[in-house]
């Protein structure tokens, strides 16, 4: 329950010293009422309470240089643990990978229009026309969630990427490099 009380009061309250409240009113104690000269400024307890709890809970949440480092230190080694065992794949592995994937996909995408055309033409049915389509756009992503992968180094992603270009069957071309999958 709050209670608007004055400095002499709220020294005994909360258990501080006058002085280090007029101190703590240059931090942002706040006051309800602050006297002219001679008068007693007035506190409101319940947000003396909550400042003073505030106050104290930002103490620690600052960090120090020295926990920063800490912590900055812990995450390079759980980076290097993760890496040891194969949790993190450098970025310059997966652009081939995901080169020759894309290339698949935009192959397999591009090989569809003929297909489609030909089959809207005899395809009765709005229905049956927009059901045609879905399953072109299922099998599509079916396909790319189904990419494999295969032995090999850089190179072979390279290799995958030229299959993939070059592929205008309906299936998707392109194997991902095994060292690309990793768990």
């Amino acid at each position: 329950m709050s209670k608007i009380v004055n400095k002499s009061a709220l020294s005994e309250i909360v258990g501080i010293s006058e002085r280090t409240l007029t101190d703590w009113q240059r931090d942002g104690l706040p006051v309800v009422y602050s006297g002219e000269r001679g008068e007693s400024n007035q506190y409101d307890t319940e947000q003396v309470i909550a400042w003073m709890i505030a106050r104290e809970v930002a103490k620690f949440q600052v960090e120090s240089q020295k926990d920063r480092l800490s912590r900055l230190q812990g995450d390079k080694v759980e980076l290097e643990i993760a890496e040891k065992r194969g949790l993190l794949i450098p970025v310059g592995e997966i652009e081939p990978a995901w080169n020759a994937m894309v290339a698949s996909a935009r192959s397999f995408l591009r090989s569809q229009p003929d297909r489609l055309a030909h089959l809207l033409e005899v395809t009765d049915g709005v229905d049956a026309k927009r059901d045609l389509i879905a399953e072109t756009f299922d099998d599509a992503l079916r396909k790319l969630s189904e990419y494999e992968s295969a032995e090999g180094t850089a190179e072979a992603g390279d290799q995958d990427l030229c299959a993939a270009a070059e592929n205008n069957g309906s299936a998707m071309g392109g194997k991902v490099p095994v060292y690309l999958s990793r768990e």
